[in-house]
């Protein structure tokens, strides 16, 4: 039959020494529950004939006595027992019945030894894949920000897909320069901790220095200015760099775009001028050609009411109408004028003289010119009809219907002058449907309107006379290209002023909408924020890497941690009986220990 010996430790374990005379060397390792003294030869000896098998019963398992604190226990047991033996108890570890073999073997070979090239390949790979990310977002964030600023006016959908690109970036960007900083106080608490002996309490908040709480804890118990001063400077550096981020989005804003005006991607319906006769105001249902001419006139007369202005200043398509800005642009270089309706910003119609005025000259060639009605010091706008007065359109232009003949008489005693001018109202241009379509009688109507008031006298002849004080009848001494235009003025007048006061009609075009434009109204302060975060970002990853560099940096699992911490914890189990008691929080406070290189090349946590 077999008999259990108990043999004595050769040698016992001292958690904060070296084991066995090789230590130093660094090959063989063993725990505190380790034995080396082989048992006597015949115990245990399953081959030896000598053994007799007896049915007896099987010794009982050692038994598990637990601590006063069941967080830690001090013993342990392998197998349940109906009742506990008399005598010693011993710990599980401390069993030899429920040993574990926790010999371990080193090696020689350490992943990246201090103050390499490898190692600093190694963090600054690290590093820089997250500084990356950090200069695409900033990337992002400025690209579309000038995107979006140069697009103008946006719709709502617009903003909103901004705003979004915007949000999305800049909780990115948080994130990930949190990340990085959390990755540069891990690898910092390293030269940190082989720079000086510390406290293990100190040592324990160091360690988490990717925790803003832990950092907040170690300046107010730490006693050292310096280290108070790093973890202050470090907690704030934190918080700038995500109040940048934040700040970001106050340097622009969206405000409301007063300089065009939204064009919708979907027609909607749009009230036009009915443009096919003058409708006198006063006049319901039928109205005669008399009716038509006075009514143009009147519109013609409040040209200069609703402004002329030169043609570089005439409205783009997609702007804002300005009620005090001019109606109608003069264009010398084509002796024309234009008027831009308000309902299609892209139609414009034409009143041009064809040239002929220049040719007028005041002299015997022009022959004999009859005026029904002359006043001294002023000028007569007129149109011949034929004797019997019964043709009414004796004045057109014979080979466009669009064009009337105007002539005009400036009464001076020492200077008089005559005019005859071909006036033509052009067709509407840039506008496919004919929305604004003026008709052949209207034009014609308008190109006359400055001479014919509804009724034509005994002599075949509409005549309009105009004091020398007025915008119409001013002397202009022979200037045809300045006579032209004041008829001109009449006629576009007569156009416009029926396309603000004729009936409406209801068809199908580009409904407008007030838009928004993102302001960017703090440019500078937005790129030196971009640029800072970018810069300080790729200089602490720098730094950071130089000075990790200078030691091995540590583990950051927690079994490879739980190794390097293995000796400090096993004298605080001895100190305290694996209670966080007065005698650990005592232990913690006085016990130093340093990050060091060991006499084998490796850094380990070297306690006094």
């Amino acid at each position: 039959m077999a008999y259990q010996s108990y043999n004595r430790v050769v040698e016992p374990y001292d958690p904060l020494g070296d084991t066995g005379a090789g230590a130093g060397a660094g090959t063989v390792y063993q725990s505190p529950a380790s034995y080396s003294q082989p048992w006597v030869q015949h115990d245990g000896d399953l081959s030896s004939p000598e053994i007799e098998m007896h049915h007896a019963s099987r010794p009982g398992a050692p038994t598990h006595r637990a601590s006063g604190n069941s967080e830690y226990s001090t013993t342990s047991t392998l197998f349940p027992s109906n009742g506990e033996p008399n005598g010693e108890h011993h710990s599980f570890l401390n069993d030899p019945m429920n040993k574990l073999d926790h010999t371990f073997t080193t090696n020689s070979y350490i992943p990246y030894k201090d103050n390499t090239g490898r190692q600093l390949r190694h963090i600054l790979i690290g590093s820089s894949s997250r500084f990356l990310i950090t200069a695409a977002l900033c990337a992002g964030y400025l690209i579309a920000t000038v995107v979006w600023r140069n697009k103008g006016v946006q719709s709502e959908d617009q903003k909103r897909l901004y705003n979004t690109i915007s949000t999305g970036i800049s909780i990115s960007l948080s994130l990930n320069i949190a990340s990085s900083f959390k990755d540069m106080a891990l690898n910092m608490r390293w030269p940190i901790l082989s720079s000086r002996k510390r406290s293990l309490e100190e040592i324990d908040l160091i360690l988490h220095a990717d925790s803003m709480t832990k950092l907040g804890k170690l300046a107010f118990t730490a006693k050292s200015p310096a280290v108070i001063l790093t973890c202050l400077s470090w907690l704030l550096i934190n918080i700038l760099a995500q109040a940048g981020v934040a700040v970001l989005g106050l340097t622009y804003s969206w405000d409301t775009d007063y300089s065009a005006v939204l064009k919708s991607d979907h027609p909607g319906n749009i009230s036009v001028p009915n443009m096919d006769h003058f409708y006198p105001g006063a006049v319901k249902g039928n109205f005669s050609e008399q009716d038509e001419e006075y009514t143009a006139h009147v519109y013609g007369g409040l040209a200069w009411d609703f402004k002329v202005d030169d043609i570089a200043n005439a409205p783009k398509y997609g702007e804002i109408y300005n009620n005090s800005a001019a109606k109608f642009f003069q264009d010398y270089s084509k002796n024309s004028l234009e008027y831009t309706f308000l309902n299609s910003p892209a139609g414009t119609l034409g009143a041009n003289g064809n040239g002929s005025f220049n040719d007028i000259t005041v002299g015997d060639g022009i022959g004999e010119v009859y005026v029904s009605h002359l006043v001294e010091e002023s000028t007569s706008f007129f149109t011949n009809m034929p004797n019997n007065g019964t043709d009414f359109f004796a004045n057109s232009c014979d080979d466009n219907n669009r064009c009337s003949i105007v002539e005009a008489f400036e009464a001076s005693k020492t200077d008089p002058w005559y005019y005859k001018c071909n006036i033509t109202v052009g067709k509407t241009t840039n506008d496919p449907s004919n929305d604004s379509w003026v008709s052949d009688d209207m034009a014609f109507l308008a190109a006359s309107s400055i001479a014919q008031i509804g009724y034509t006298d005994e002599y075949g002849q509409e005549v309009q006379i105009y004091p020398n004080g007025s915008f119409v009848g001013v002397p202009l001494y022979g200037n045809t290209t300045r006579m032209g235009m004041t008829m001109s003025t009449f006629a576009i007048g007569a156009i416009g002023g029926a396309s603000m006061y004729n009936p409406t009609k209801v068809t199908k075009g580009i409904v407008p909408s007030q838009g928004s434009k993102l302001d960017v109204g703090h440019q500078y302060f937005f790129y030196t924020i971009i640029g800072l975060i970018m810069g300080c970002h790729l200089l602490f990853c720098t730094i950071v890497a130089v000075l990790a560099n200078r030691v091995t940096v540590g583990p950051d699992g927690h079994l490879a941690m739980s190794l390097l911490l293995r000796p400090i914890a096993d004298k605080l189990e001895g100190v305290s009986g694996g209670r966080k008691n007065n005698a650990y929080k005592n232990a913690t406070k006085r016990t130093s220990a340093r990050y060091e290189k060991a006499a084998n090349g490796r850094w380990v946590l070297n306690t006094t």
